[in-house]
């Protein structure tokens, strides 16, 4: 299989029941805060290089993580933050991925204009994106094909980004397209 890089994710999950956005921004140096633009405190990271948007309801998102380890790194920067101004979180059992992307290389340019003929569900216009955008066999997956033999999927589970590449990867491989070892000097 190629080596695939994760590149992002996103996921939720529940600090506290209500929380004082206003009382938190202000008590959070850090902390950037314009309801009239987002109804939310968001706090960014710098390593792992993230940004977290909390809500009033006390849900969190976190995008920017690339694993789940920097995922719970992240979650324990901001309850650590949250703890420091007073605010008492719950305990966090509930992390849930909301979208997760991916990307690989196959070292080798692809014709996207013949894959588009080739692929179900592929959509190609260099004139509006550069690249192949195909919403094949599982709905909870987009791939983005280029001509420079990059390739990024974008799902809801990290099982689902992997099967679809792997999928994707096999019909490249019937449409003659050859495998990363056969292309790449060793």
């Amino acid at each position: 299989m190629t080596e695939v890089q994760v590149e992002n994710m996103v996921v939720s999950f529940s600090v506290a029941e209500l929380l004082d956005l206003p009382k938190i921004a202000v008590d959070i140096p850090d902390a950037q805060y314009n309801p009239d633009e987002v109804p939310a405190v968001v706090l960014q990271f710098t390593k792992p290089r993230s940004m977290a948007a909390v809500s009033s309801t006390g849900v969190v998102v976190v995008t920017g993580p690339k694993s789940m380890d920097e995922v719970h790194e992240v979650i324990k920067m901001i309850t650590d933050r949250l703890n420091l101004v007073g605010v008492e979180s719950q305990e966090i059992s509930d992390i849930t991925v909301k979208n997760v992307t991916v990307s690989t290389d196959l070292h080798q340019n692809l014709k996207l204009r013949s894959l588009a003929r080739s692929l179900d569900n592929a959509d190609y216009d260099p004139k509006v994106f550069p690249g192949l955008i195909y919403k094949g066999d599982n709905p909870n997956t987009v791939i983005l094909l280029f001509v420079s033999g990059k390739i990024v999927c974008n799902g809801v589970s990290l099982e689902d980004v992997t099967v679809a590449l792997e999928n994707m990867l096999e019909k490249l491989l019937s449409f003659g397209i050859k495998k990363e070892e056969d292309v790449c000097p060793k």
